[in-house]
């Protein structure tokens, strides 16, 4: 029986086959998607595949350039032919939470600019309900984080600045200079109207909830193999 990374390298690699010559795609963030990258690379170099990445966090851009794949800057490019990335929760509708890697917001300015938004991960991230493993990671204006903070209270979260690993001191900082913040709102029954709601309130410049964006899932699954919905 395969192990389960072997699974999340044949997740990373279903996608990267379906990459055709001449696309510009976003290359997400994550164990799986790394592995993609990788195979990505792969054909480039035996195929002569001709493809332009759009990288959404700096450990994927370095990951790029050490393996040769083109890349474009995210503010160079309006639309993308396909963008692949990971997930730290999926329900059934395919509605995501993102952002245990601090990414989200620029993950998501990349997921809206395609059609084709394709998600690999492990079976493990598979949930009935968005909020069951994980909170919302926020990213907000370090000057709003009182009047943040209250207004999530007032929404039903416990909002806690995260803070980084045992070793480095101080708060996660996005690559965009925000800190990571993340609400804790238990099972989330509506994603759509709490997405709305968090973003109606002003200082936080993004959130991890991902609604009615993705198109294909592709699962790792221990006993099924891959699965796709």
């Amino acid at each position: 029986m395969a192990t389960m990374d072997e699974l999340k390298k044949a997740a990373g690699v279903r996608a990267a086959d379906m990459i055709k010559d001449g696309m510009t795609v976003g290359l997400g963030t994550g164990s799986t998607a790394a592995h993609m990258v990788n195979r990505l690379a792969e054909r480039i170099k035996t195929e002569g595949l001709s493809v332009t990445g759009v990288s959404t966090s700096w450990s994927t851009t370095l990951q790029c350039r050490s393996l040769g794949i083109p890349l474009k800057e995210m503010g160079e490019v309006s639309h993308l032919d396909m963008v692949i990335d990971g997930a730290d929760e999926i329900d059934d509708n395919k509605n995501l939470i993102k952002g245990r890697g601090a990414a989200h917001l620029l993950e998501k300015i990349v997921a809206s600019m395609t059609d084709n938004y394709v998600i690999i991960a492990d079976s493990g991230k598979k949930v009935n309900k968005l909020g069951e493993k994980f909170a919302v990671p926020l990213e907000i204006i370090p000057g709003a984080i009182a009047v943040v903070t209250e207004r999530v209270k007032k929404l039903g979260g416990d909002l806690k600045v995260r803070m980084g690993a045992p070793g480095k001191d101080g708060p996660v900082i996005s690559d965009s200079g925000n800190l990571i913040a993340d609400a804790k709102f238990g099972i989330i029954e509506d994603p759509d109207k709490l997405a709305r709601d968090l973003e109606h309130i002003v200082g936080i410049v993004g959130h991890g909830l991902f609604v009615g964006l993705v198109t294909k899932v592709i699962l790792a699954d221990a006993e099924k193999g891959l699965v796709e919905f």
